[in-house]
């Protein structure tokens, strides 16, 4: 154990505080947020949060809990996946309180300020395609937030790990230049390895892309490739879906939607090939610019 360590990550959009003294957490957090330097402990952050140990009695074994503003948010985790815990716990309070933006649930990426945007529900493979595009030269902007400025529709980026789940993990671990973090088995949401994107990314974690391209991704496996335009209509609806805040928004979401719906072209991709969904998105993007 350390004692009351306290660090802030800049991560883009955000900025996260989160204090423990739990030294094997602090060692986690250094392999998958390694380009990260000192941040002053008074410095702003969106989220303040503590992962704490439990007690040492415990017979099965002691956990790790995670609290923020004096309340603990979710059960308790096994302590060695006390980074799982901080990572998932951080994602959904961001996703409660960033309400500045319109929050698209969302993996990003970008080439030359110019972003693809893919918005998907939990399983769609959008955490997998986003890293592997990110191995094939894209930029990574987030697996999980499509964060929308409402004045300008640009995109912000949030640079965080990206956690790959039981069979991804060997899928874009053994991609060239693939690093992951540690391997946590049997989590709640199976075996558990994080992607930690590339020094160019995070260097440009406060670099703002302009939205060219939605693809509404579905890997299913096995399945041959199959690429479908949507209207503006269909568009619209579907990101509306896939997002954290949209309806909390009330008429300023609307607004945001629409807006960003007139700027890009919308396809829907069915995939069960991952190079073969690459090669798709690039041609695709291809025309778009």
């Amino acid at each position: 154990m350390i004692r009351n360590a306290y660090r802030i990550l800049d991560v883009g959009a955000a900025r996260l505080g989160v204090a423990s003294p739990i030294a094997g957490f602090h060692a986690d957090l250094d392999r998958v947020y390694p380009y990260h330097e000192p941040t002053p402990d008074d410095r702003f952050a969106d989220i303040r949060v503590s992962v704490l140990p439990g007690s040492r009695l415990r017979l099965r074994g002691q956990q790790a809990s995670f609290w923020s503003e004096g309340a603990r948010v979710f059960e308790p985790y096994p302590l060695h996946s006390a980074l799982p815990l901080f990572e998932w716990g951080s994602n959904y309070l961001l996703s409660q309180r960033l309400n500045a933006y319109l929050l698209l649930h969302a993996g990003v990426v970008a080439r030359n300020d110019r972003a693809l945007i893919l918005p998907a529900a939990p399983g769609s493979g959008k955490t997998t395609l986003s890293c592997a595009l990110a191995l094939a030269g894209w930029r990574f902007l987030s697996d999980e937030f499509g964060i929308i400025d409402m004045d300008s529709g640009e995109l912000l980026p949030m640079v965080r790990p990206a956690p790959l789940k039981n069979r991804s993990i060997e899928i874009i671990g053994r991609r060239p230049g693939a690093v992951l973090g540690p391997l946590y088995p049997r989590t709640r949401k199976g075996d558990v390895a994080h992607f930690v994107p590339d020094r160019a990314s995070f260097l440009d974690r406060h670099r703002r892309a302009q939205p060219r391209l939605v693809v509404f991704p579905a890997f299913r496996a096995g399945a041959p490739l199959h690429c479908t335009p949507l209207d503006k209509a269909a568009a619209a609806m579907r990101l509306g879906l896939n997002s954290f805040n949209y309806r909390a928004l009330g008429p300023a979401g609307f607004a945001a939607v629409v807006a960003l719906t007139r700027t890009v072209k919308a396809y829907e991709l069915s995939y069960g090939d991952l190079d073969e969904a690459i090669a798709c998105i690039d041609a695709l993007f291809r025309e778009t610019s």
